[in-house]
């Protein structure tokens, strides 16, 4: 063992600005699916920690909305309408992006649908669209931005998993598939980037309180069968995916990649 590493190890170093370990100020964090849901919370989250934020999106509409919210915090915000499906149409956007800032250093893959089904009824069109938007549309972003993040040497990606790339339940199999997939590309990208000072991790959300399950809690016996299956007993608050999300952008991380961070309430405890 070498002798420097031993001298080292008889003290417990902790950095003079150990209370920034958090902030974000001066970095550029780039969002897909930044127009609404989680997306947009931690789109809010990221611009309340100091970052200047870069929304990509389908939805005009909503990255017009999302910006307005993000202009009062006193951070750049700037909107880009792609389809993450399409390689073309996200080099153009982070082209568009290099131009105007000298660095991206957090990404965030929160673009994703689903089309809840039993497998016997799903069609194959809609089964390889959840996979194509989900899945192709995270590996399409980590390619397009993770080059520029390689080639500078460093950055933080992370990429929306799910509880359901965790367990397993009914009418979810386009979807658990798309997330699990998510998983392991996350470990194959941290695996091949981690020489570039590139840490790449996934966030495994439960459910939490977004207009996107809006429909579904209308459903008292869907609702509750959810909650049944949770030890804290509630869904999660749209805020509390932030905590999690600066954990993972941050420096606070700084020797943590290629896992995936559950917010599931206990679920996956049981």
């Amino acid at each position: 063992m070498s002798k420097n590493i031993l001298d080292e190890i008889k003290i417990v170093e902790i950095p003079e600005n150990i209370a920034e370990i958090f902030s974000l100020k001066g970095r550029t964090s780039v969002i897909t699916g930044g127009a609404s849901g989680l997306g947009e919370a931690i789109a809010l989250g990221l611009a309340g920690f100091g970052s200047d934020i870069m929304l990509l999106d389908m939805n005009v509409h909503g990255l017009e909305r999302v910006k307005k919210r993000i202009d009062k915090l006193g951070v750049e915000c700037n909107t880009y309408q792609v389809d993450v499906t399409d390689i073309q149409s996200m080099t153009n956007a982070r082209d568009k992006i290099v131009k105007n800032t000298s660095e991206i250093n957090i990404l965030i893959n929160s673009a994703g649908m689903n089309i809840r089904k039993p497998i016997l009824e799903l069609e194959v069109d809609e089964y390889r669209k959840v996979i194509d938007v989900n899945l192709t549309g995270t590996f399409i972003s980590c390619k397009v931005f993770g080059e520029i993040m390689v080639n500078q040497g460093k950055g933080s990606i992370i990429n929306l998993a799910s509880i359901h790339g965790h367990i397993a339940m009914e009418r979810q199999g386009g979807y658990a598939s798309s997330k699990g997939g998510i998983i392991q590309l996350t470990k194959v990208l941290a695996l091949e980037w981690a020489k570039h000072n590139v840490r790449v991790n996934a966030l495994s959300p439960a459910h939490h309180k977004t207009p996107l399950v809006e429909e579904m809690v209308k459903n008292d016996v869907w609702y509750h069968e959810i909650v049944s299956r949770i030890p804290l007993d509630r869904f999660g608050e749209a805020y509390e995916i932030i905590g999690p999300i600066i954990f993972l952008a941050s420096d606070a991380s700084s020797f943590t990649t290629g896992i995936p961070l559950l917010t599931d309430g206990g679920w996956t405890a049981i």
